[in-house]
Order: C-alpha cells, then structure tokens, then sequence
C-alpha cells in the first residue's frame, strides 16, 4: 500500500515552504522541477533500476515522488505522494525495503525542512486505499 503524507503549513507562508523543501531536497541529491502547482522529485536511474533490480546501489535505485500544493481559507496543504509506478515493481522484497526505506527519509526530510523553517502546522499521513476490496458477509 502506498502512503500520502500530507503537510498544512500558513497560507500566507505557502511559498516559502514550497522553496523550502525544493532547496532541502535538491542539497540531499533528488531532481527537483516545478510543474505548475506542485515539485516532481526524483532521483537514481530508471533504467537501471528496471534492468537490475535489487542489484542497483540503493543509492541509485529510481525513485519518484510528486509535491502538489493546494490552498485553503487559512492554510495550504503540501501533499508528497509517489509519483511513478514504472520501476517501482523491480527489486522484489529487497526493492520494496529500500523504497519503502527512501520514502520516509524523504517525507522526514520534508518535515525537518518545514518545521526548521518555521512554516509547518500539522503533518497527516495517510495510506492508499484504492485497491482494497470491501466485502459483506
């Protein structure tokens, strides 16, 4: 099951987050590039990490995360969600480790860089239902 992480941080410092988090995750090694009203961020290689699976360096090991930024009547929310499936199926249960491993560095680094900017409200994790089934009985 994949995980959302959601960030609400002030309305008015909704800027300095997004720029905030750009900087801690580009001085940490991702790619960051804006598309409109959010970050896609991502690093490693993808080809190799589809043609090698686990036998990639984790350091090296695709991955791809989305930052989308929405508004509301007194706070603004940073959603950090995965943001390709592509590669993530390689590596079988040592791959899943180190992704699961790089996601949360990743969603703690957005955190720290949010709380030691002075911008960030209230952190809400949230797991991804939509391919569970619900059965009655």
């Amino acid at each position: 099951m994949e995980t959302t992480t959601e960030y609400a941080v002030r309305e008015d410092d909704r800027g300095t987050a997004v720029e905030l988090v750009g900087t801690a995750l580009r001085a940490d090694g991702h790619r960051v590039t804006h598309g409109g009203d959010r970050l896609v961020v991502s690093s490693g290689d993808r080809v190799l990490t589809a043609l090698l699976g686990a036998l990639v360096h984790p350091a090296r090991q695709y991955r791809r995360y989305e930052l989308a930024l929405s508004s509301t009547p007194g706070h603004a929310v940073l959603t950090l969600r995965h943001a390709d499936h592509g590669a993530a199926v390689a590596g079988g249960p040592i791959g899943a480790r180190r992704r699961h491993a790089a996601w949360h560095r990743t969603a703690a680094l957005v955190e720290a860089s949010l709380h030691d900017g002075g911008v960030l409200v209230h952190r809400t994790d949230r797991l991804d239902t939509s391919g569970i089934t619900v059965r009655d009985y």
